[in-house]
C-alpha cells in the first residue's frame, strides 16, 4: 500500500503505468485470451472429423467381404481394406486419392492413416490405445494436420512447424441386428 503510494506521488508514474497496463494486456491477456478463442475454434472441427472417420470405420466394414471379416483381426496392410478405407476417407474429409486436402477440405496438409483393424471375434479385446472393446469394432487412428491461428500460428513458425498434428482416434462399433 505504501509502495502505492509512492509510485502515485512521483511524476512521470502515469507513463509508466499505462506501458505495464500495455504490456500486461499485450503479453498476458491477449495470448491467453487467443488460445482459449483457438480451442474453442478446433473443437467443432475436429468433432466433424471424428465423424468423418466414424462413417469411414463403418462404411469400411460394410465394404469388406464377408470371409476378410470373419478374422479376430484385419491387419493395416490389407491391401483391399486399406484401399478402401483410404478411398472412403478421402470422400468423407474431401481430400484428393493421395490423401492431400482440397480447397475446402478441413485438413489443412497430407493426412496419414496411422492404424486401421478390424475386431470380429474373441472378445474382449484391447484396442492399441488401451479402450476395452466387447463387439465387432472398426479401430482407426488418423493423423489430420490442422493450422492454427493467432499467436500459436507465430510459435509454431518459431519453432519450424506449419500444422498442429491432431491425432484422431475413433473405435466405431458396427451395429448389429438383434
Amino acid at each position: 500500500m505504501q509502495l502505492m503510494k509512492h509510485i502515485a506521488n512521483k511524476r512521470g508514474s502515469g507513463v509508466v503505468d499505462v506501458i505495464i497496463i500495455a504490456g500486461l494486456i499485450v503479453f498476458l491477456i491477449m495470448p491467453v485470451l487467443s488460445v482459449v478463442l483457438e480451442k474453442f475454434i478446433i473443437l467443432p472441427r475436429g468433432q466433424i472429423m471424428k465423424d468423418a472417420i466414424d462413417i469411414s470405420n463403418i462404411a469400411t466394414y460394410n465394404a469388406l467381404q464377408v470371409p476378410q471379416t470373419s478374422k479376430v483381426i484385419v491387419v493395416p496392410n490389407n491391401v483391399q481394406s486399406l484401399a478402401i478405407y483410404r478411398r472412403l476417407l478421402a470422400k468423407n474429409l474431401n481430400l484428393n486419392d493421395d490423401l492431400t486436402p482440397k480447397a475446402d477440405s478441413l485438413a489443412d496438409g497430407p493426412v496419414t492413416i496411422d492404424s486401421l483393424l478390424i475386431y470380429s471375434g474373441s472378445f474382449p479385446v484391447t484396442c492399441p490405445n488401451g479402450n476395452t472393446l466387447n463387439r465387432t469394432t472398426v479401430h482407426a487412428e488418423v493423423t489430420i494436420p490442422v493450422k492454427p491461428s493467432l499467436y500459436r500460428e507465430i510459435l509454431l513458425q518459431l519453432m519450424g512447424k506449419e500444422y498442429v498434428e491432431l491425432k484422431v482416434h475413433v473405435d466405431s462399433e458396427i451395429p448389429v441386428n438383434n
